[in-house]
């Protein structure tokens, strides 16, 4: 059949790679190229159609009846390490053997990161090569494309591609993930790392990371994120056969950061993702300049991943990872100097630690080292903004290690309650305001939101608010890895009894009253509070004004 009359459905399962995010509110660049592509290839835009697993699931068997409608049914897929998600959750292995089983008519393609750890999935008429883009591009077109023409072709794909995000669900409250470089430059890769097995690398350069920036404006997007590389750092850099390392290269990141600024003029949000630590540490000058150069364009709230992985020696060693605990440590001192000034109330750019466990020469003594090094950051009083523990998901074969469950449940609670909270007070205090929290979800009598960015804090706001409303707040209270915080500004006539009752010392019965009385001014509302009350602590936080 000619591409042209080819009716199409593309199914974008999300991705969450060590180098990409694709859940949403994230978009990956994945599934972007891959609609570039099919058009490219000569698929009619009109018989192209888009859907998230998440509106399919929404009647799963109906949507299962309009698929056998499809001439092509194209999945692509590839959750590589685990998480936690509020705006949508990856395609799971049973659903892509149930399409694959179910579906008989439709030519059925599986493509995207899944097909590196799991190949052995059946009922599918093609399992893609690692890039989904290119072989379905090379299947259609029946044109190789050279190794040395691939980013540029990825360049023209990521063009096309932009207009699939205007059938994104969340559409335009999408950060769109911009890949600068694929795969790992190192020639020794960390033992567990879903990087490793791909075999197609990749630098694209400013020019085709800016002109696709441009084309996602056009199209109404203004969230960006650097988030698909292992290590910023290295982009563009180059290797030296000598001394075995790569020369950085700021000026090329320079170039990167200025043209997408000038790219999207209404740009809201520009973070980025995975830095090495080691990178830093091994050339601090070229690094300092890089770093003092992303925190120059960025916008607030912004985190550099650090993938320590592990502060046990046994464990770094026998698992490859570049880094160590001191390389590590050095590394969040200058981050934290470049990037701890803050900008609209947020730090500009702090570091994350990863850790991971299960990995080879895993001990009982693992866990204490872990704890051990963020307490000694926590001491130096130095910001981390994000502290991700989780355990290693098998890729290849990498022989997981068994953690011990009561263990790990306990030495997370530890983490929680020496570590992550008093963190997140120091990084976001009391009376921080936080703009543009995108509100999510509701749960019981709380929404839930985040900005739109890296990693963004959970924000739980007293109330069953609008969804999919932007709205300021401000800081009244922390979890271990969420904050609560009230609209801000914080008008008492239009406060509900959740939000008064949750400024400390006011409870519930003095919310009531508040409630009901609708105090006008401070006298009137010190009156209700009591004398007890310090209300010269928070008068700040009320607003009377009745419009």
């Amino acid at each position: 059949m000619e591409p042209a009359k080819i009716k199409t459905v593309l199914i974008d399962g999300y991705l969450d790679e060590p180098s990409c995010l694709g859940v949403p509110p994230y978009i990956s660049p994945h599934i972007r190229y891959t609609y570039g592509a099919l058009i490219a290839a000569s698929i009619r835009e009109e018989n192209l159609d888009y859907f998230t697993i998440d509106q399919l699931r929404r009647d799963w068997e109906e949507s299962i009846k309009k698929l056998e409608g499809y001439d092509l049914v194209i999945i692509i897929a590839g959750t590589t390490v685990p998480g936690h998600y509020l705006g949508g959750k990856p395609i799971s292995l049973k659903e892509i053997r149930e399409l694959g089983s179910r579906l008989y008519y439709p030519q059925k393609v599986l493509g995207g990161p899944i097909t590196l750890v799991k190949p052995e999935i059946e009922n599918y008429d093609h399992i893609c090569g690692e890039i989904a883009a290119l072989d379905l591009y090379q299947l259609l077109t029946g044109k190789e494309v050279p190794s040395d023409k691939l980013a540029e072709k990825v360049g023209k794909w990521s063009i096309i591609g932009a207009e699939l995000t205007r059938k994104h669900p969340n559409y335009p409250r999408l950060v769109c993930e911009l890949e600068t470089f694929r795969g790992c430059p190192r020639v020794k890769h960390c033992a567990f790392c879903s990087e490793r097995l791909k075999k197609r690398i990749y630098h694209r350069s400013p020019g085709e990371v800016i002109a696709e920036v441009k084309s996602l404006a056009a199209a109404g997007n203004h969230f960006f994120r650097l988030g698909c590389q292992t290590d910023l750092l290295l982009y563009q850099a180059k290797y030296d056969p000598a001394s075995g390392n790569y020369i950085l290269n700021p000026a090329a990141i320079e170039e990167l950061y200025q043209g997408i600024r000038e790219a999207d003029p209404d740009l809201k949000v520009l973070h980025l993702d995975n830095i090495n630590p080691a990178s830093i540490i091994r050339d601090e000058e070229k690094s300092r300049q890089i770093l003092e150069t992303i925190v120059k364009y960025n916008t607030p709230g912004d985190i550099a991943a650090f993938g320590l992985e592990s502060a046990d020696p046994v464990v770094l060693k026998k698992n490859n990872i570049e880094t160590d605990p001191e390389i590590t440590f050095r590394a969040v001192k200058i981050l934290n100097e470049i990037g701890g000034k803050r900008e609209d109330g947020l730090p500009k750019l702090l570091p994350g630690i990863n850790l991971l466990h299960g990995l080879i020469g895993e001990r009982k003594e693992t866990m204490d080292y872990n704890f051990n090094y963020l307490k000694r950051i926590y001491d130096a009083g130095l910001m981390l903004r994000r502290i991700n523990i989780r355990q290693v998901v098998s890729t290849g074969n990498y022989p997981v290690e068994k953690v011990d469950r009561d263990r790990f449940m306990a030495y997370k609670e530890r983490v929680n309650q020496e570590i992550n909270r008093p963190m997140l007070q120091r990084v976001f205090p009391v009376g921080t305001v936080i703009k543009d929290v995108l509100t999510e979800t509701t749960k019981g009598k709380l929404t839930y939101g985040r900005q739109l960015g890296s990693y963004p804090i959970l924000v739980g706001i007293p109330g069953q608010l609008a969804l999919n409303q932007f709205m300021n707040v401000r800081v009244i209270d922390h979890g271990y890895r969420s904050i609560t915080a009230l609209p801000w500004p914080f008008k008492i006539n239009k406060a509900s009894i959740e939000q008064l009752a949750a400024i400390p010392g006011i409870g519930r019965k003095r919310a009531n009253k508040i409630f009901l009385q609708q105090p006008k001014n401070l006298k009137k509302l010190g009156q209700i509070l009591g004398p007890e009350f310090p209300l010269e602590k928070w008068q700040d936080w009320f607003n009377f004004d009745a419009n």
